[in-house]
């Protein structure tokens, strides 16, 4: 069961990361070119890169060539959900994105199933359905019609575009990875070519997509505030980096990879309305305009204790 904090440190490092995108993508960049910040990571995947091989040497490449080559495409659809999820947070509040992302537990136990042969016993069918239960109370019970951050279809069908092409992209990194063990040598040959395709998928996003590019050099290099987005560009590399460190390990470690990612959704949400409710006061732009009533505050206790015995169902 150690391998539950995993999860739980990257949704911490994740949420920060989704909060300052929420940020850039609401001040700093023109409206329709939210994808474009998928290309800003590339900062990250570079730098992890060479930090891989000045660290491990010649054994990130010490894989086999089908595996490598999976592993890299597990990094190109992680882009891609980025992209969607980037267009998700420039339509709504990353706190709505996270709501709506509590679709990832079907998502991910269906592909599975489907792809990777693993079963569910009857425990862990009652765990999913009380998650389940307690997105809808979530969804149901927080929302305001009178409030203009209020979720909308729009916003909705996005994040599920979002989720299940992230919940792929772990999937596929599951399937490639191979022996799944707690070896720092294989976890770095993992994360050496998931990063390696990702950075692959974002040059070619640079090279292809002339209004991303100008988007970016109007916004990071020749705006008024452009060292102070890219200090907040530069931070956002750090969170996903250290999300992903923690996430891709966590892939090899945990026993179901279908069970995964709803525990490390959960704790997204978890740590989400934690930032909401302690730092919304202080950074208002970079967390949300929703105002924590007692009745929402309450609609968010109830959800929390169905979704921990849910999560003590699912992994008994």
């Amino acid at each position: 069961m150690w391998w539950l904090i995993l999860p739980v440190a990257a949704s911490v490092f994740y949420c920060f990361d989704g909060y300052i995108q929420n940020y850039l993508t609401d001040v700093a960049l023109p409206k329709k070119r939210a994808g474009s910040l998928a290309i800003m990571h590339a900062l990250g995947f570079f730098v992890s890169i060479i930090a891989l091989i000045a660290i491990f040497g010649r054994a990130v490449f010490m894989m086999p060539l089908g595996n490598a080559l999976g592993l890299m495409l597990a990094g190109v659809i992680n882009v891609i959900g980025a992209i969607f999820y980037y267009k998700a947070i420039q339509k709504g509040d990353n706190i709505d994105v996270t709501i709506f992302g509590q679709v990832a537990p079907l998502m991910s136990i269906g592909l599975g199933v489907l792809l990777l042969g693993e079963s569910i016993n009857s425990n862990q069918s009652l765990g999913f359905v009380m998650i389940m239960a307690a997105t809808l109370i979530v969804i149901f019970g927080t929302s305001s019609k009178r409030e203009k951050h209020s979720p909308n279809v729009d916003v909705a069908l996005t994040t599920i575009v979002y989720c299940f092409f992230s919940i792929l992209s772990d999937i596929v990194y599951a399937l490639f990875i191979g022996d799944r063990i707690a070896d720092y040598t294989l976890f770095a040959q993992g994360f050496f070519f998931f990063q390696l395709g990702s950075l692959l998928a974002v040059v070619l996003c640079f090279i292809f997509f002339d209004s991303w590019r100008k988007a970016l050099k109007r916004t990071f290099f020749t705006s008024k505030k452009h060292h102070f987005y890219l200090l907040a560009e530069l931070a956002d590399n750090v969170a996903l980096l250290g999300g992903e460190i923690f996430y891709k390990f966590a892939l090899i470690v945990a026993p179901v990879v279908s069970l995964l990612a709803p525990i490390a959704r959960v704790s997204n949400l978890f740590v989400s309305f934690f930032i909401v409710l302690f730092l919304g006061r202080a950074f208002p732009k970079f967390i949300t305009a929703k105002r924590m009533t007692k009745k929402i505050i309450l609609y968010y206790l109830v959800a929390a204790i169905i979704i921990m015995v849910g999560i003590i169902l699912m992994n008994s």
